[in-house]
């Protein structure tokens, strides 16, 4: 009874999988989701996680000889996985992935594997069976191997890209409610328990010599559980496949000579936030505020980091909070709510309000608003 249970269970599970897979492909192309390249990656991406659960269910029961020699070698599908990955995250920070010979290499192991395996299966070379047969630990051994180096190395350096990429953002923008960063972190997530796996599998295969098939089982019910894991994330927060990515990628500040920092600069810069209150506006980004300056970007940024010790994403929220903290006081505001004074000091979201408030003041906002009326009394 409980052995028939579970084989139920991971039937549903995995046919679920391939078939959320699919239907987050096609919302992903329907004529009111926004299109952007960044989508046709993600759905190519789990285009890749959608077969590789079906070769591993059906391919072997139709091709035969054919299918026991390319996945005697393993998944080709696999080697799509991490440069997709890759090729997503850097889309949607606005930046594009051009099909160069370069950028093509990223695809040579999965082509390398697909030839070789279809060469195999084609040629069935002499002896080949008694290699695939006597030496099937080292083949799955290497396999699992070049997977986790592969994965390991992709998700490292997209990791290291997207960090980049918010520290950029902190000396640019003065609001990161960017619903790309909490989706990314989500995905990358997901990617590096896919990859937990694939060093467990390998460990498995080298000490346990364990089954192929265990294995292409446990394969198919992690992408199965990974696709539901990113089709509930997005469909629930569907701002994600609406999503546009950065019409102009983040730079780097220009190349503007820097001087040393003058406190005159420093006086001049705090006078025009006291007296304009340009954080007021939640979109305020360093380039809008040097325009208003008279100052090239990156004299503005080291002017604010070598003047004030902080990015311009803290310099900026400081004012906020204390924008915050004066309408707290303000009777012609108080019928608004905590959330409605943060909307108003240049805030987009209460996460992110509470967070730098508790950050700037040691208490939160609530904490804050009682001492002061407690103070009162």
């Amino acid at each position: 009874m409980w052995e028939e249970f579970k084989h139920q269970l991971s039937v549903i599970l995995v046919y679920g999988g391939m078939a959320q897979g699919l239907f987050v492909v096609l919302l992903l192309n329907h004529k009111n989701v926004q299109k952007s390249r960044a989508n046709l990656f993600l759905s190519i991406l789990l285009v890749a996680m959608t077969l590789s659960i079906v070769q591993i269910l059906y391919l072997g029961r139709f091709t035969g000889y054919l299918a026991n020699s390319v996945y005697a070698l393993g998944d080709p599908a696999f080697f799509l996985i991490a440069p997709l990955l890759r090729f997503y995250a850097i889309e949607l920070t606005g930046r594009r992935v051009w099909f160069t010979p370069a950028s093509l290499l990223h695809f040579a192991p999965f082509v390398a594997l697909v030839v070789l395996s279809v060469a195999i299966g084609l040629l069935q070379p002499e002896g080949w069976k008694t290699i695939a047969t006597e030496h099937h630990h080292l083949l799955h051994t290497a396999f699992w191997l070049l997977v986790v180096v592969q994965f390991s190395g992709y998700l490292y350096a997209t990791h290291a890209y997207w960090l980049a990429h918010q520290k950029l953002m902190r000396q640019e923008l003065s609001n990161t409610e960017d619903v790309n960063i909490a989706w990314v972190r989500f995905f990358l997530i997901i990617f590096m328990l896919i990859n937990v796996f694939f060093l467990f599998s390998l460990f498995a295969v080298v000490q346990f010599d364990m089954c192929r098939g265990w294995l292409q089982s446990a394969t198919a019910g992690v992408f199965s559980l990974s696709i539901f894991a990113l089709s509930f994330k997005g469909i629930l927060q569907r701002d994600i496949f609406n999503t546009r990515p950065r019409e102009k990628p983040l730079v780097a500040t220009d190349a503007t000579p820097l001087v040393k920092t003058d406190p005159a600069l420093v006086t001049r810069l705090r006078a025009y936030m006291h007296e304009q209150k340009p954080y007021l506006d939640a979109d305020l980004t360093l380039s809008t505020l040097c325009k208003h300056i008279g100052m090239s970007r990156s004299q503005l940024s080291q002017l604010i980091n070598d003047g004030t010790g902080e990015n311009f994403y803290d310099f900026v929220n400081q004012y906020r909070v204390e924008e915050v903290k004066r309408l707290m006081t303000d009777p012609d505001v108080q019928n608004l709510n905590l959330l409605g004074l943060a909307l108003e000091a240049g805030f987009k979201s209460k996460s992110t309000f509470n967070l730098i408030f508790k950050r700037f003041t040691g208490q939160t906002p609530t904490e804050y608003r009682k001492n002061r009326i407690a103070e009162k009394v």
